[in-house]
């Protein structure tokens, strides 16, 4: 609960730093100045970039790692600063294969670049998630019915990202910490190691 809480503030103070870099107008009549930072880094760094993702991600404490496929999202704020959606889908094996567990996480995260007009950019991230899991139970645990329920957590990692023309390529190395609610998986450890390559195109 400490890392998790930890991470939401990291994501907290980096959602602050995007507010205090806006692009602002004026209106004539009011001479107020009106920020609209995301319209204006929308025009100034691309537009938005869908993506295609793909990589490894293996829990603690499950037998092996697992690969896994999705798509993502992400809208700049500034040159700084970006906003990424994904879902994913991926299946895990616990306890010598009694458990097998299906999972559709579901991802927000803010990312900050920080050398934004490098062809190769580094950036750190940080973000929260809602992962749809499915529990099927097998073999010494058959005794114990199907079962699902929605898990949240939170993310932390860092990456590059690779400048390809109108496409770029993004690898990162994300930390998830995760907590189950299911009585008969308290003894294992979610907590994950996720390695992520995508593929973006502006539009």
């Amino acid at each position: 609960m400490v890392r998790i809480l930890a991470a939401l503030a990291l994501v907290v103070a980096m959602g602050s730093t995007a507010r205090g870099q806006e692009v602002s107008f004026s209106d004539p009549k009011l001479d107020l100045t009106i920020a609209l930072p995301v319209e204006s880094a929308l025009k100034a760094h691309g537009g938005a970039e869908f993506g295609l993702r793909a990589g490894y991600i293996k829990p603690r404490d499950a037998d092996d790692g697992t690969w896994f496929g999705g798509v993502q999202l992400r809208v700049p704020l500034t040159s700084v600063l970006a906003v990424e959606g994904s879902i994913e889908f991926h299946s895990s094996e616990f306890a010598d294969g009694d458990i097998e567990i299906v999972q559709y996480p579901v991802q927000a995260t803010l990312l900050a670049f920080l050398m934004p007009e490098s062809k190769v950019c580094p950036y750190v991230l940080g973000g929260l998630g809602w992962y749809y899991t499915r529990f099927d139970f097998s073999g010494s645990l058959s005794g114990i019915d199907s079962d699902a329920e929605s898990m949240f957590g939170a993310h932390l990692g860092f990456g590059a990202r690779f400048v390809l023309g109108g496409t770029n390529l993004n690898a990162d190395l994300r930390y998830i910490f995760l907590e189950p609610d299911e009585d008969a998986l308290q003894d294992e450890d979610f907590d994950t190691i996720q390695l992520v390559l995508s593929l973006g195109f502006s539009f």
